[in-house]
């Protein structure tokens, strides 16, 4: 009896000893289980802070014009200025464990991409929590990540090796302008080399006004009848053909909105137009139609009550008569000392909620247009090849009686922002979508 009560005390002593062992086991298993998952955790969100401060900083370099005048070391000293400012506030908003990483030094930006400038960030996060580390002397844990970002205007892709890869802007407004600067009547775009022109410079911030050469009554009934023998000149604009649902509209209740009775009008209000959401430029893509039963000019016509929704303005006539709309000025860009300066409408101040004296990175006011090929003569199949793209910010609406069918007068007052070419080479690959306001993309190149 004595003998078998000894062996029940051995056992259960043995029974002690391996839950005790296994207890220890499954206390380091849990706390690898929980280091291992902080970790993981850090990780994603450290990439995702430097990822977004990345494409901060390449937005940046799209806001400075350095991609359409690449060459000027002005605008890459500026570049580098608010790439860096971008970069960091962007970085800063974005917590790893609870809070904000640390920059590893300043945003490295290399312009030695001609055209399509690139900004890399390195971030870490010192002092994560661990458990299972500490069996080991180790109290805290890091994680770092690493991104860069490009803004790419396909215009100068052929310096660069590799395939060339079309751009896709959102948004497009329906106006087709011709390649040509309304100042001098050159070409904006090299349609040879596929490249912004030398004269680049002179562009940004460049006032010009766009004018229908339709000949219609300006209620968009008899269409876009053009002189005899016409051949499109600098300054000049078409309707560009869009049908289609439209979404990301304005309210209706938005000042001159709502009432909007073609896809044109529509088209200029909105976001997206389903048949009009992605105008690729250097693809095969690239033609566009001319609206030939559409007259988009005069008062009350459809491009001037589009662009009064758009620009939040009640009435025509310069900014100064029309306190809703944004504002720009543009002596920074002229100056090769800055991006353009917005401030905001009472609109802007009001819907947005935003300060009189802020400056606003975006604004409505900012649209993209396709520009096109000029032809000898307009083609009978009204198809013309889009060459790239111009971005405006419309300064106003011109006043009533401006813009009257065959008067010559025009429709718009603009600032030209960014200039972007479809390069002169085939594209492969998917496009590369722009976003909604501009038509040079930021996309990641390198995590």
């Amino acid at each position: 009896m004595n003998c078998i009560s000894g062996q029940i005390r051995s056992q259960a002593g043995q029974t002690i000893a391996l839950v005790a062992v296994s207890m220890v086991s499954l206390l380091a298993v849990a706390a690898l289980a929980i280091d291992l998952t902080t970790l993981y955790v850090a990780k994603g969100e450290i990439q995702r802070a430097a990822d977004s401060a990345a494409l901060a900083g390449a937005k940046a370099l799209v806001d400075s014009g350095v991609t359409t005048d690449p060459t000027n070391t002005g605008l890459q000293g500026v570049a580098q200025q608010i790439a860096n400012s971008y970069a960091i506030a962007a970085a800063f908003q974005n917590n790893v464990a609870g809070a904000p990483a640390q920059m590893v030094g300043s945003p490295v930006l290399n312009f030695g991409l001609q055209g399509n400038p690139r900004v890399t960030v390195s971030m870490q996060k010192t002092n994560l929590p661990v458990f299972f580390a500490r069996i080991f002397g180790n109290s805290a844990a890091m994680v770092s990540a690493i991104a860069t970002a490009e803004a790419y205007n396909p215009a100068y892709s052929q310096n660069n090796t590799g395939s060339f890869v079309a751009a896709a802007p959102k948004c497009v407004k329906p106006f087709l302008v011709p390649n040509l600067d309304p100042r001098s009547s050159q070409p904006l775009v090299d349609e040879t080399k596929g490249l912004v022109t030398a004269a680049a410079p002179s562009f940004l911030g460049e006032e010009i006004e766009l004018t229908s050469p339709c000949t219609g009554n300006g209620n968009g009934k008899k269409g876009c009848n053009l002189p005899g023998k016409y051949v499109p000149t600098a300054g000049d604009y078409l309707p560009m053909l869009v049908s289609g649902t439209h979404t990301y509209c304005p309210s209706d209740a938005a000042p001159s909105c709502g009432g909007a009775t073609t896809d044109f009008e529509k088209s200029t209000e909105c976001c997206d137009g389903i048949a009009f959401d992605f105008q690729q430029c250097g693809a095969s893509t690239s033609p566009a139609t001319w609206d030939q039963s559409l007259d988009p000019s005069g008062p009350n016509g459809p491009a001037q009550n589009g662009l009064q929704c758009l620009i939040h303005t009640t009435s025509n006539g310069p900014p100064s008569a029309v306190p809703q709309q944004d504002l720009l000025d543009v002596s920074n860009f002229t100056t090769s000392s800055g991006p353009p300066k917005i401030s905001p409408g009472t609109f802007s101040q009001t819907r947005y909620n935003i300060a009189g004296n802020a400056v606003m990175d975006t604004t409505d006011s900012i649209i993209t247009v396709p520009l096109f090929h000029v032809p000898a003569a307009m083609p009978a199949n009204s198809q013309l090849t889009i060459v790239g793209f111009l971005q405006l910010f419309v300064n106003y609406v011109k006043p009533p009686g401006s813009g009257k069918p065959g008067s010559g007068k025009p429709d718009l007052d603009a600032y030209i922002v960014n200039v972007i070419g479809c390069g002169n080479s085939a594209a492969s690959g998917a496009a590369v979508s722009g976003g909604g306001v501009s038509p040079i993309p930021v996309r990641l190149v390198h995590n």
